[in-house]
């Protein structure tokens, strides 16, 4: 038993020390997030890290699409269950995602496994003289594979390996990744505190020269009200850089833009979401992501809900269905995921 307990403090110790390590070096190293590749890995997985903001790390409940993207999110409720996730974009760009989990009793983990896709379509080649070449396909996808463990009652590590490929044509490129994480949550199941390595890895094979992957350091925390089915989420992102935003200054300068203010790149690397429950079938989902309104208002244009999402999920016996929503500018993005469990209900 005590041999247990040191490798787990082991195994807290090092992903506290890669997380660490990770970020501090990258804060040195890194200014924006402009040269990096691989920008389908910071997509919503699902429809409910939609309606929440695009990214929840600490979300109180059992949700297979989280826990694609945060591993310690795994647990045992989610055995046998499978879950589907498609989005539709412009110009015919499409987002699939699918997942399942599996819980082992005896080895007390949670094994998850899954693949996230974007399909850009039939693009149109040319010369650069722009003579019709014909036309290639598009798309990128990652296969991962998950494992959560309880480290203690209360606190459960988690731990991601992927597998990254790229498709433009004759560009192609591969890439491996980890993610890393630790969720505590409290024995009222009132609090959840998260924290995540995203995306540490690099690529393998380039287009043409190495690029960096999307790292994110990312912290979170929910609370649920006791008295109330409601619950609050905030999530701090990005925290590698100070300036999360991609500032160019001679177009900023030219366009008559402000720099952000030390205020605003604070702000910008927070995500607020909010849960309400009607009954035990229905909940509500709300989001605010203070970066994607900077990043998408536009001077003497209507801005009125950029950075903000909605969404809703029913829970039935054996099926969920969820739906999620974000604004981007005057379009309204639709998210949809179902999920089943191959387990009869009891």
């Amino acid at each position: 038993m005590r041999r247990v307990v040191l490798q787990s403090s082991y195994s807290v110790f090092i992903i506290v020390f890669i997380t660490f390590f990770v970020s501090t070096n990258t804060l040195r190293a890194q200014q924006s997030n402009a040269d990096e590749v691989y920008h389908f890995l910071t997509l919503p997985y699902s429809a409910k890290a939609t309606s929440l903001g695009g990214i929840n790390i600490s979300s109180l409940g059992s949700d297979l699409g989280l826990a694609m993207y945060n591993p310690a999110l795994l647990d045992p409720s989610m055995d046998k269950t499978l879950h589907l996730s498609v989005k539709s974009y412009f110009a015919n760009i499409q987002q699939y995602d699918f997942s399942g989990a599996d819980y082992f009793a005896k080895k007390n983990w949670v094994l998850g496994w899954g693949i996230h896709y974007m399909g850009y379509g039939n693009i149109k080649m040319t010369d650069v003289s722009g003579n019709d070449l014909g036309n290639f396909l598009a798309n990128e996808y990652v296969a991962q594979v998950s494992m959560a463990s309880i480290f203690k009652e209360n606190l459960i590590l988690g731990a991601t390996l992927k597998l990254i490929q790229s498709n433009y044509g004759m560009y192609k490129s591969t890439g491996v990744a980890m993610d890393l994480s630790m969720a505590y949550t409290s024995s009222s199941r009132l609090l959840r505190a998260s924290i995540l390595a995203n995306n540490v890895g690099a690529q393998i094979k380039s287009y043409t020269e190495k690029e960096r992957l999307p790292l994110n350091i990312i912290m979170g925390v929910s609370k649920k009200l006791e008295n109330a089915p409601i619950q609050f989420s905030l999530t701090a992102q990005r925290l590698s850089i100070w300036n999360n935003t991609l500032y160019d200054p001679s177009f900023y300068n030219q366009e008559g833009y402000k720099a952000p203010s030390s205020v605003q790149d604070i702000f910008n690397h927070i995500i607020l979401g909010a849960e309400a429950n009607i009954g035990e079938q229905v909940n509500l989902d709300f989001g605010y992501n203070f970066i994607r309104r900077f990043d998408l208002n536009i001077q003497n244009q209507q801005n009125w809900f950029n950075g903000f999402s909605a969404g809703l999920g029913l829970k039935l016996p054996r099926v969920t269905i969820q739906y999620g929503n974000a604004f981007f500018q005057r379009n309204l993005y639709h998210h949809f995921s179902i999920f089943y469990s191959l387990k009869n209900p009891r």
